[in-house]
């Protein structure tokens, strides 16, 4: 809902007047979009570190809150997948600040282990946010979810705040890890969090799925429901022996399908990768 100063305004503006307003306000929506999509991993990003990948990334509101990272550090490859509060604006700045803490604490401070990585995150996540009125605290969050590969050890290292990793064998397999169950920032979840890691062995031919709720939150089918994790997760693993383009392209298709002519519940990002 627009403040109690803009409705006031928007009310004592001619038509016209709206108009115009609106037209500057998308506008200055798609140059954010320019800026944001300039601070997300770009496609050479991925074939350098995951040859075999796919991003599924669609804002609901031009902008989103939705966002995914990669990088390579100490030998190891690292894929990161983040879903900040709400949508649209306020959720796109906190994703610029999540980008922001992860080059930071990974690639420059060299933090190895992804479950030290969320608790460094997180600890800097809350002092973002802390002001030097203790009565000003802010209180957004990010469900998140984070996978270190050693490629050495045929190992891959993974934790999460809120979030889930699908991990489909060349056998079809299909095993889901659940990590922690609560997020990063949202200071009064939980006090002195810990956030676990999990070991997890591979083979050449594995894939690793990591997404937001988007997607199994969206309303749709036959009797207007959500299409629910369950029914997200059978679809991936039943597709994941295909190329990941064609998984990508099936995705995408299966979404517009299921939503048909309902608007978009959230912003949506799934990342899959081939081990």
């Amino acid at each position: 809902m627009l403040p109690i100063t803009l409705r006031t305004k928007f009310r004592s503006m001619s038509e016209e007047g709206i108009l115009e307003q609106h037209k500057e306000y998308v506008e200055s929506l798609v140059s954010a979009q320019i800026v944001q999509k300039g601070l997300l991993p770009k496609k050479r990003h991925f074939k350098r570190l995951f040859s075999k990948s796919f991003v599924f990334y669609q804002p609901k509101q031009i902008i989103s809150g939705d966002f995914f990272w990669v990088g390579g550090r100490h030998n190891l490859r690292y894929l990161v997948v983040g879903d900040c509060t709400g949508h649209g604006i306020p959720a796109a700045l906190i994703s610029v600040l999540a980008l922001s803490l992860l080059e930071y604490v990974i690639m420059n401070k060299g933090i190895k282990r992804t479950n030290n990585i969320l608790k460094e995150v997180d600890k800097k996540f809350i002092e973002s946010f802390k002001q030097n009125d203790d009565t000003l605290f802010d209180n957004p969050w990010i469900d998140i979810s984070i996978v270190c590969i050693d490629d050495d050890l045929n190992k891959l290292y993974y934790s999460s705040a809120n979030r889930r990793m699908l991990h489909v064998g060349a056998n079809k397999q299909v095993k889901l890890y659940k990590g922690s169950r609560y997020p990063i920032g949202g200071w009064q979840v939980k006090a002195n969090r810990y956030f676990e890691s999990e070991v997890v062995g591979f083979e050449k031919g594995d894939c690793i799925f990591l997404g937001t709720d988007g997607f199994q939150d969206q309303m749709g089918g036959e009797f207007n429901k959500k299409y629910k994790s369950q029914k997200l997760h059978e679809f991936l693993g039943r597709n994941s022996h295909l190329k990941l383009e064609v998984q990508q392209e099936l995705l995408e298709t299966e979404f517009r399908n299921w939503k048909n002519s309902n608007p978009q519940t959230d912003d949506i990002c799934i990342v899959g990768i081939q081990l």
